[in-house]
């Protein structure tokens, strides 16, 4: 029997804050790309998390979502080279995501559709049953979500591995669907009763809901490292707490499949595989013309689905080239840095975020902080955000004393990115209100 647990919500018009996420410059190896599948009909863009892809294949050549069609749910680790069946004989299986030792997808089973939950440690398969039909599940943090019942009436539902535990996110509203999780935030698309459509934001830990109002109906938003896609018109949008909302492809080249991870924004367009590298804005294309669609993205490369002559199928992979974007260094410890040029002072409460601003001048070769809190015992975190959109997270482990206190420097010989930096003070693991004070430090320039 589904127990529903409400969560209480909060709206909050105000700018999005997002936790913000890690990463450098990317780019692709010379070698590949790979083929990791014997031609075939693959169904679904395939899921990738790690070094693991997972994707969906039918023995029919004609897939028609109105009759069962027999699928096998196959995986492929790039480390190891192997792929493995996980599970055959499905029908009608659809919509694979994975993270983690965990995957998730959707199949017909007893007049209706339900999720499918797949543990690669154990090899167990459990069904999330509900009388009513279920679609589109993703995985992030041991939490599933996806949207239940017909269109027009559909609701957002997420699962807690660990608990047990079942809620329903969306109550009380028109139509909800296409949701994403990451970390402890779920994004989805809301229809209202004036029928405007919107993407919400929800911290499942504090319930503290943001509305990303768009002009027309969203397709498929996706949120990684704080950051948020969806399509709308055939343009790509990207929200951040850096940037706002910004559109990243124009109307003249429509673009679909969009995903985003590991810094990277991929899509179809023109079938063809395009890249945008959000830490240095480089842009790339990589498959063939006419023939990849439908990329995936894990954390050393892309995966994508190409089409052959005979509209047979194939997965290919891309390794990723990992070349540093900045020559900064970061020094644990006491700033080494004397005469304090900021100093802040605020309280926060768990999955809040506070954000400061730092201007620096040209030449600067050292900036140091130190973020003290209360509470020994809670978690705070600091993230540096520079111009270029570089990403530098701390937390009370970086500076190798646990002791309610971030002390960091970071130095660059040729010189740190001038210009405006931005720091979140972030709430990690908060029982109750905890008080924080955070410091820079004199910058050292170059004579």
């Amino acid at each position: 029997m589904k127990i529903k647990q409400r969560i209480l919500f909060f709206t909050v018009v105000l700018v999005i804050l997002l936790e913000a996420g890690t990463g450098g410059a990317v780019s692709f190896t010379e070698d590949g790309p790979f083929q990791i599948t014997h031609m075939s009909d693959i169904i679904s863009p395939p899921a990738a998390e790690g070094d693991r892809i997972l994707w969906i294949e039918t023995n029919s050549s004609s897939y028609n979502n109105s009759f069962p069609n027999t699928c096998e749910i196959y995986s492929y680790n790039t480390t190891t080279g192997t792929k493995i069946l996980i599970r055959s004989g499905a029908n009608n299986a659809r919509s694979p995501d994975i993270d983690g030792k965990f995957a998730v997808w959707e199949e017909e089973r007893r007049n209706t559709t339900d999720i499918v939950l797949y543990n690669f440690a154990t090899g167990k398969v459990m069904a999330l049953h509900s009388i009513e039909h279920q679609h589109n599940p993703r995985i992030g943090n041991e939490r599933i979500v996806w949207e239940e019942g017909f269109e027009g009436e559909r609701s957002i539902f997420m699962y807690n591995i660990k608990s047990g535990g079942l809620y329903e996110l969306s109550t009380g509203k028109i139509d909800c669907f296409s949701p994403d999780i990451d970390e402890n935030t779920v994004v989805w698309v809301e229809k209202s009763k004036h029928n405007r459509n919107s993407i919400v934001s929800q911290d499942i830990i504090s319930g503290r809901r943001i509305l990303l109002g768009t002009k027309t109906t969203q397709v498929y938003p996706r949120i990684s490292d704080g950051r948020v896609i969806w399509v709308e018109n055939e343009v790509i949008y990207l929200a951040s707490t850096e940037k706002g909302v910004l559109p990243l492809t124009n109307r003249s080249l429509p673009s679909s499949d969009a995903i985003i991870g590991s810094n990277i924004v991929a899509w179809s367009e023109n079938g063809r595989i395009h890249c945008h590298d959000l830490t240095d804005g480089q842009k790339s294309k990589i498959g063939i013309r006419h023939s990849s669609t439908k990329p995936a993205i894990l954390e050393e490369g892309i995966v994508w689905v190409e089409e052959d002559y005979r509209g047979l199928f194939c997965l290919r992979y891309q390794p990723f080239s990992y070349s540093p974007s900045t020559s900064m260094q970061i020094e644990p410890g006491a700033p080494a840095t004397s005469g304090a040029t900021g100093n802040q002072r605020g309280s926060l409460h768990e999955g809040e975020s506070a954000w400061y601003a730092l201007d620096i001048s040209p030449g600067t070769t050292r900036l140091s902080l130190n973020l003290s809190w209360n509470k020994a015992e809670d978690s705070l975190s600091c993230t540096l955000i520079s111009p270029g959109d570089a990403i530098l997270r701390f937390t009370d482990s970086n500076d190798e004393i646990m002791d309610g206190m971030i002390r960091i420097s970071v130095t660059s010989i040729a010189g740190i990115i001038p210009g405006r930096w931005y720091c979140a003070v972030s709430g990690e693991s908060v029982r109750e209100e905890i008080f924080y004070t955070i410091t820079w430090y004199e910058c050292e320039v170059q004579k």
